[in-house]
């Protein structure tokens, strides 16, 4: 311990005064001798002991006091090693750039975060009063310009809290060297408190030399330390009929030196269903599959996770949601109802959906005529099948609206029974995009010999953003609809705001598939037949999951999981369906969002621009049913996050120094780590002072003093 004014010292030599204080009041008292007082006597003798204990404790009360005056006026302190750098002695401008990504919460029993806001808070107390300093906090893209009140910055980095997302230094450290560039400071310093991570120096960027001191103090080990992390989960149905199961499979990748045995963890609406073990090779990734059956009415949500201890826990787990599998019921209205079952539009439709005695099937299929369709309750059914309907009157179609309006789903079929000046007349806000004349390639030819027929494109099947009822088509094992002929289909018109999605296109560009949104509901139009009048995709392999996934999407029934690519850091955008003004989102942790819509190409779109957090992210759009439960979600999402973050490799120094060019760059390594090649340390001392504990103490002994004087009676 050393004092700042050991002058005051001396004042310990005030110590005596209390105790000739005592004894010059200890005067001997005058003997008298009177009657027999033997009893009083005996009495006098076990008070005065008392009080003595008593004046004793006083004494040495009053002497601690007189010492706590003096010690307290010394200004004692005690110098602590801190991490420091050659800041110089003159004015100076200096920014502090806190690395706040997920690679910081590892470390124990305190994580690097914690360590790197104590050195920051070091570093403020070493500036002098003429300094300016900054803060900036990648992950949180927050920054304060640097001044010379350095309150803001100490109450913002004690309150700073480490995020799920990768921090990308070298964009920061490039916006720190522009805020000081502009400052106009003669001295000109960034100091990055970060663990060296590679992944946080991967921006392309062409930095200009920096005409300043770029520091970097490394709070990450010297040694590679062992990290497992998972990867986004991936769905697929592994069958289409009879006992439904689907295959979860989960990227595993091992960050480590040497090879694990990675040990893993199926859970399920809260619950653990199955285990499983990967052997991974050093520095490599894997793949492990899981297969679970499906129940109906499935609304779930599961995650992965990794057993195996590791230095960061955080991204040992990876998260999907279930949902679907209830009875569908379709409705198909067959323009071409007739006696003989083969000659109905609807005759190998009605046979996919539910094959009876071959297969067993959600999907219960009822075929009417056009004219029943009046007597039918549309809100027994969950999706109406509109197969090549010449479309009755005005009434009819309104009900099919308010159908689509209120959730259901509706599939437009074409065929040689359609008006297209009739269908874009009452359907104008149904269709995805109006209908013009039909085409047959070839036209030319003199007979259908002749005729060469269009095909599905099949790699706008396998596109990345494919639409979920094209899942059962991602394998080239699997039935290709690419392979069924078209002789005769729709044009549509091309939109210059698009009002629909095309799901399916011809292999000449036109679309064949598209779907729109109405209301709470969605609708499909299929350009050519449902049944085999102008084409042969009925007796296809194909056609079978192709409609069974139509009508359980359709009818919200599909077992899907909507989080695939999904990390954290991407941005997310809904496209608000008609009638719905906002968006309400919150995520498995409590977190919640009110998204109001922006305009973009005449559409209302609600948008999350980073996603924060890990987890499941369900959406509501509003106004809509009450209570918001989860069953009841209209979108949900699965968010992992980015596994790049889990690997701890650091970037060499000649690395660093390409990426970051500046008059000197240092880098210092947390206290007792061995520094690396090219590395330079330094160290300085702060002043931890004590004079306020000892001022604590005189309250503490005048508080003392006043409660013995209490207690022993005296004034």
């Amino acid at each position: 311990m050393k004092f700042s004014a050991p002058v005051f010292l001396l004042g310990l030599l005030a110590m005596a005064i209390p105790v000739i204080i005592h004894f010059w009041k200890m005067r001997r008292a005058k003997i008298l001798r009177f009657g027999a007082i033997r009893f009083l006597l005996q009495s006098e003798e076990v008070t005065r002991r008392r009080r003595k204990f008593w004046e004793y404790l006083l004494l040495l009360c009053r002497m601690l006091l007189v010492a706590a005056v003096s010690l307290a006026l010394a200004k004692p302190f005690r110098l602590e090693s801190v991490p420091a750098f050659s800041l110089g002695a003159g004015q100076k401008s200096l920014i502090i750039i806190l690395d706040d990504s997920l690679s910081m919460q590892r470390g124990r029993p305190q994580t690097l975060f914690e360590q790197a806001k104590k050195t920051a808070l070091s570093i403020l107390d070493q500036l002098s009063d003429i300094d300016r300093a900054g803060l900036i906090l990648p992950c949180q893209e927050l920054q304060i310009d640097p001044a010379q009140d350095r309150d803001p910055l100490r109450k913002k980095i004690i309150a700073s809290q480490p995020t799920f997302l990768r921090a990308r230094i070298s964009a920061w450290v490039s916006r720190s060297e522009e805020t000081l560039n502009r400052s106009g400071a003669k001295a000109k310093k960034i100091l990055v408190i970060t663990d060296l991570q590679k992944a946080s120096f991967t921006d392309a960027l062409a930095l200009n030399r920096f005409e300043g001191e770029i520091y970097f103090y490394d709070l990450g080990q010297s040694g590679l330390e062992n990290n497992l992390s998972l990867g986004p989960v991936e769905l697929s149905r592994e069958s289409l009929s009879g006992e439904e199961s689907v295959k979860i499979a989960a990227g595993v990748y091992n960050f480590s030196g040497e090879p694990v045995p990675a040990r893993l963890a199926l859970d399920l609406g809260g619950q653990s269903v199955s285990r499983g073990a990967l052997e991974l090779k050093r520095f490599s990734g894997g793949e492990k599959n899981f297969v679970l059956n499906l129940r109906e009415n499935m609304n779930a949500e599961g995650k992965i996770e990794l057993l195996n201890p590791d230095a960061l826990e955080l991204d040992n787990q990876s998260y999907f949601h279930l949902r679907g599998g209830g009875r569908v019921r379709v409705l198909i209205v067959d323009g071409n109802f007739s006696a003989d079952l083969t000659a109905r539009q609807s005759f190998y439709l009605e046979r996919a959906l539910n094959p009876k005695l071959y297969a067993l099937s959600r999907i219960d299929p009822e075929v009417i005529s056009e004219n029943g369709l009046s007597r039918i309750e549309l809100k027994n059914f969950q999706v109406i099948v509109l197969a090549d309907c010449s479309l009755l009157d005005q009434a009819q179609v309104d009900r099919l609206r308010n159908f689509a309006n209120s959730g259901g789903g509706l599939f437009i079929a074409l065929g040689e029974k359609v008006n297209p000046e009739k269908y874009n007349r009452l359907l104008r806000d149904l269709l995805p995009r109006e209908i013009r004349e039909t085409k047959i390639p070839f036209a030319g030819a003199q007979g259908k010999s002749e005729i060469q027929p269009l095909h599905i494109d099949s790699s706008f099947i396998g596109a990345q953003e494919r639409h979920p009822i094209l899942k059962p088509f991602l394998s080239p094992n699997q039935a290709d609809p690419g392979h069924a002929k078209f002789y005769k289909y729709f044009l549509l018109y091309q939109e210059l705001v698009p009002k629909g999605k095309v799901i399916l296109r011809l292999t000449d560009g036109s679309p064949l598939l598209l779907e729109k949104s109405f209301g709470q509901g969605n609708v499909f139009l299929f350009a050519s037949t449902i049944g085999p009048g102008w084409n042969d995709l009925c007796i296809h392999p194909a056609f079978l999951p192709l409609v069974h996934q139509s009508m359980l999407y359709l009818a919200r029934s599909l077992y899907e999981t909507r989080g695939k690519g999904a990390a954290v850091g991407d941005q997310v955008e809904l496209a608000l369906p008609s009638g719905k003004s906002s968006a309400l989102a919150r995520t498995s942790r409590g977190t919640e969002m009110n998204l109001q819509p922006e305009k973009q190409a005449g559409q209302s779109i609600v948008r999350i621009s980073r996603l924060l957090e890990p987890g499941i992210y369900f959406f509501w759009y509003l106004p809509g049913p009450e209570p918001r439960t989860k069953e009841n979600a209209d979108f949900i999402l699965a968010v992992n996050p980015d596994p790049e973050e889990s690997d701890f490799r650091k970037i060499s120094i000649p690395d660093l120094k390409k990426i970051l060019p500046a008059s000197a760059l240092l880098v210092q390594t947390e206290k007792g780590v061995k520094p690396g090649p090219e590395t330079e340390t330094q160290t300085s001392f702060v002043k931890k002072p004590y004079h306020a504990n000892f001022l604590l103490l005189m309250l503490a002994l005048a508080g003392l003093e006043l409660l013995i004087l209490l207690r022993s009676g005296w004034e």
